[in-house]
């Protein structure tokens, strides 16, 4: 979602979603959902306790103002196609400010379900306590180079973006740099939701 200052890799946010994450995984078969349409519930696991985990998030925990996205999805929230899922998602992940990512992250939960949304979820406490965004002015902005469906694994998206971070201080002058993500779908009852988005660099 953005660079760590004059490091290619990604700042605070991402580090979060990589401890939920653990880089690219197997990713199924959109269309395998079709006769079983995805549920609104979602089940949390426990994850381990590391200094990486802030503490509102460690032993599976989402604070009570964020509990109330886990059970729905937003109106409008699906897709008529995979493509146009993909595209709107990773459109409103790469494109924030310091100002609005907590609520962008939450607007992303409203229209995903399981790991996508946990993972918000999860960003979104983290990032509201983050003061270093603020403090530098930091925002990110980013454009869709490709949307496809991997070579070797069937079902499975790869979303390349081409992204920019700016900001003050160590955040000032970063060049733009690609990303990859692989990301997960299913098919509702009202259209595709993305399952599992996966950054992958």
């Amino acid at each position: 979602m953005a660079l760590r200052p004059r490091r290619l890799v990604w700042i605070p946010l991402a580090a979060v979603l990589a401890a939920g994450v653990g880089g690219c995984v197997t990713i199924h078969d959109p269309d395998a959902n079709l006769n079983h349409p995805a549920t609104t519930s979602t089940t949390s696991t426990t994850p381990p306790s590391t200094d990486a985990v802030p503490v509102p998030e460690r032993g599976g925990t989402i604070p009570a103002a964020d509990q109330h996205a886990q059970g729905r999805l937003a109106p409008g929230a699906a897709a008529s196609g995979p493509v146009a899922a993909l595209e709107r998602y990773a459109t409103l992940w790469c494109n924030w400010t310091a100002s609005t990512v907590v609520a962008r992250q939450r607007q992303l939960a409203g229209m995903s379900l399981g790991q996508a949304r946990a993972q918000a979820l999860q960003a979104a406490a983290s990032l509201r306590h983050d003061t270093t965004l603020a403090r530098s002015q930091v925002s990110n902005t980013g454009t869709i180079v490709a949307i496809t469906p991997a070579l070797h694994t069937p079902g499975e998206w790869v979303v390349v973006t081409s992204e920019t971070t700016t900001g003050q201080g160590d955040y000032a002058g970063l060049p733009p740099t690609v990303h990859v993500t692989y990301a997960q779908l299913t098919r509702t009852p009202r259209g595709y939701v993305i399952v599992r988005w996966s950054p992958a660099s």
